[in-house]
């Protein structure tokens, strides 16, 4: 514990400036919450409701958690002196004299206020830590602070704080991209994620044959790990990682390396600059298998770009703009792209393998109940099961049994996780001995019905095959029998479906989802639907509370945080279009749209701010959150 804290700490660059740092890690460490990390911290004299201390104030340091803000002194205290609780806080105003700045906290219980002597750089960095946590409810004014800093130029300590900030964050980078390795057995998938950066990189520094030195290096540290075979000696590669921090004694050595990535960059400036294919593919994957390594990904690509962009620490006139073009190259136009592809094969079969380890009935049932929601379905599940385990036990005892069909109906609006049950209930029957794959198959129309006599029932057929000993989830599927649209097509591949059905009762498991009034009418045009799809599943509209979950979900995969007034504007948001919902919102689908425009609006409220930090980066604040004219078109 005491070792992460000092990890932790040893990241935030004020930490630097603070000159009793044993008694303080001494009292963090019995004051800290479990799980509550430190964002920054700013040394000073503090004057405050607990803290009774004559002239300035006691001496030590203010700090910003996860959780709150806290005075500790530097005394050897054991107990924060004074805690305030972020929404207790109502206006903070930060003002420069000729050789301090004043940080006055207002808040419930009164007044507080700390005056540091500490460069306007540093203030300014502490204050925009607490405007990511507390967003715009509370007011921060802090005049002419940034100005002057805009003015001043910078230490030696703080371009060491930011070397070791992009050293830290070209780890980062690393990490996130080699995951994808051998991805989904594509062996040029990697290959093809890296030239996707190389492109980002075109695209943030251009023809340029001389950005600044910190943007040189930061790409040079990412892609002479990523890019081994070009660099003459391993070894160097292998050392400037080893260590927490940027080996300084390495710097010329790795700056002597962006010549070869230089090249690299330029050849790729040829490519479409829409044709981030990484991105596009992981996109539609994620969309087929109920995945989140678009997010992850994005999010690492767009943070790559903000650390290349403002390497040194300052934005220049063009930047902002040049983020926003980027963000629309990894977020919008891929997911554009993703969508376009999607409905240009009109959702066929999907063919992205499913890897699936050996597995547990009750793990399997524990990712079940893990689910946000669903309660019925849930409950129907673990009936299901508990109804096959009885039938088996009867005929391993030889006692008279009653056919069950493991075919399903789905019913539910959009987005309500119709898919994903479909994927979890094969692994279910696998799991029972049901079926010898337990892999899920989707389709839809445009999957089953082919435009020629004769055709129909091929394409059935090769669909049927692919999902042998596993689950054919067919979505929309009483557009198979389209009301007042007489006989086509789509007769034949329901006539086909039934038969293979029967041929494989033992090999094949089938589900039809969609819409109840029209799944009704769809299973009621035909006897033998009727007779095979006996049991049904009914999917409800998520609770603006259950949406919220969701949100958070995106959000953790993608590494953002939201503040506490942010979480309460997207619950009053969810609150508000979930009051208006007809049949057709999008539930799940929605927030995603929501998670999308966040990012969006949270990419262009920091594309100006700088120095970077993780928690600037990572934070969503009330002013990221979208609002009901967004949605407007």
């Amino acid at each position: 514990m005491r070792q992460e804290l000092e990890s932790q700490l040893g990241r935030i660059a004020n930490w630097l400036h603070v000159s009793f740092k044993k008694n303080i890690l001494n009292t963090f460490d019995r004051v800290l919450d479990e799980d509550e990390e430190v964002d920054d911290v700013l040394e000073g004299f503090y004057r405050g409701k607990n803290v009774a201390a004559s002239g300035s104030g006691a001496p030590g340091i203010l700090c910003i958690t996860n959780r709150r803000i806290m005075f500790l002194t530097g005394g050897k205290s054991g107990t924060a002196a004074e805690s305030i609780d972020f929404d207790d806080l109502v206006m903070v105003d930060a003002r420069r004299s000729n050789s301090s700045v004043k940080i006055s906290l207002q808040h419930g219980q009164g007044t507080s206020v700390l005056t540091s002597t500490k460069r306007s750089t540093v203030t300014r960095t502490f204050l925009d830590h607490l405007r990511s946590r507390v967003g715009d409810d509370v007011v921060i004014e802090d005049a002419g602070i940034a100005e002057e800093e805009a003015k001043r130029p910078r230490s030696d300590e703080e371009r060491l704080a930011n070397l070791n900030f992009l050293h830290n964050e070209a780890r980062k980078i690393i990490r996130a991209v080699n995951q994808y390795k051998q991805f989904n057995n594509e062996p040029a998938f990697l290959q093809q994620m890296i030239d996707d950066l190389l492109y980002v990189t075109f695209a943030c520094v251009g023809k340029a044959d001389d950005p600044p030195d910190e943007a040189k290096l930061f790409i040079a540290m990412v892609f002479m790990y990523l890019r081994q075979r070009l660099i003459p000696d391993r070894e160097l590669v292998l050392d400037v990682f080893r260590y927490d921090s940027l080996p300084l004694h390495h710097r010329r050595e790795i700056l002597a390396q962006w010549h070869i990535f230089h090249n690299e960059i330029q050849k790729v400036r040829s490519m479409n600059a829409s044709s981030l294919k990484s991105l596009q593919y992981l996109h539609l994957y994620d969309r087929r298998q109920d995945s989140s390594h678009f997010d992850k990904m994005a999010a690492a690509f767009f943070t790559y770009a903000q650390c290349v962009i403002k390497a040194d620490g300052t934005v220049k006139t063009e930047g902002p703009q040049k983020l926003q073009q980027i963000r629309k190259l990894i977020y919008g136009d891929q997911v554009q792209a993703s969508d376009a592809e999607e409905k240009q094969e009109a959702r066929k079969t999907v063919r992205i393998a499913e890897e699936q380890g050996e597995e547990t009935l009750e793990e399997v049932m524990e990712a079940v109940n893990n689910l946000i929601g669903m309660g019925r379905v849930k409950q129907q599940i673990a009936t299901f099961v508990n109804v096959i385990k009885v039938h088996s036990e009867r005929e391993r005892r030889g006692l008279p049994v009653t056919p069950f069909s493991k075919h399903a109906v789905f019913y539910g609006p959009p987005g309500t996780g119709k898919t994903t049950i479909a994927r979890y209930l094969g692994r279910v029957y696998k799991c029972l001995g049901l079926l010898q794959k337990g892999h899920m198959v989707e389709t839809d129309r445009a999957g089953l019905v082919a435009g020629y006599v004769g055709q129909t029932a091929i394409q059935v057929d090769e669909v049927v095959n692919e999902a042998l000993d596993g689950v054919l989830f067919i979505d929309e599927a009483y557009t198979l029998s389209p009301r007042g649209a007489g006989k086509d097509f789509g007769q034949e591949a329901i006539d086909t479906l039934l038969k293979r059905m029967e041929d494989y009762r033992d090999r094949l498991v089938v589900i039809v989802a969609g819409y109840p009034d029209e799944m009704n009418d769809f299973i009621g045009s035909n006897p033998g639907l009727q007779s095979r799809f006996s049991r049904y599943f009914y999917f409800d509209h998520y609770t603006p509370e259950e949406l919220l979950k969701i949100f958070d979900i995106f959000a953790s995969n993608a590494s953002f945080n939201l503040t506490a007034p942010a979480r309460r504007e997207l619950l009053s948001i969810l609150s508000a279009f979930y009051r208006k919902r007809d049949k057709s919102f999008g539930n799940g689908r929605f927030v995603r749209n929501l998670f999308e425009k966040t990012v969006e609006k949270q990419a262009n409220r920091i594309s100006s701010i700088t120095p970077l930090t993780d928690q600037i980066l990572c934070s969503i604040t009330k002013h990221d959150i979208p609002t009901r004219e967004d949605f407007q078109h």
